[in-house]
């Protein structure tokens, strides 16, 4: 199946989904359940959205905080415009990303701490 941009019903539209992500989305990912994995990179500072109490990511390496209790990933559920907070532990600027045949998003390289990583997300249907 090849999609032709002639084929496309111009002009489209874009719709604000949710006021405040929490954080400022620099990889996005739609998943086969239709849930979006939201990636930022994790070395410049808390982001807006908090982890669940006892998951602070911690790396004395980190050049703006060592102990990070902020969300630099986030999963939009865009059918309730819910926010779910994902914990990183490395840093995904200058990443790439692809899904495996199962559904699985594989996420690898990144900056600092974040090269020659390799990070797996195997997303759940949205009312898990």
């Amino acid at each position: 199946f090849i999609f032709r941009a002639a084929d496309a019903q111009l002009p489209g539209t874009w719709e604000l989904l949710a006021e405040n992500g929490g954080i400022a989305s620099m990889h996005t990912a739609v998943t086969h359940y239709g849930t979006v994995v939201l990636l930022d990179r994790t070395d410049i500072g808390e982001s807006k959205i908090s982890l669940p109490p006892g998951n602070c990511r911690d790396d004395p390496n980190d050049q703006a905080l060592q102990h990070d209790c902020s969300a630099h990933s986030v999963l939009l559920n865009p059918a309730t415009n819910g926010i779910r907070p994902l914990k990183i532990l490395t840093d995904t600027w200058c990443s790439s990303g692809q899904f495996l045949p199962d559904g699985t998003l594989l996420q690898t390289g990144g900056a600092m701490d974040g090269n020659k990583k390799i990070r797996k997300f195997a997303p759940c249907p949205p009312d898990e």
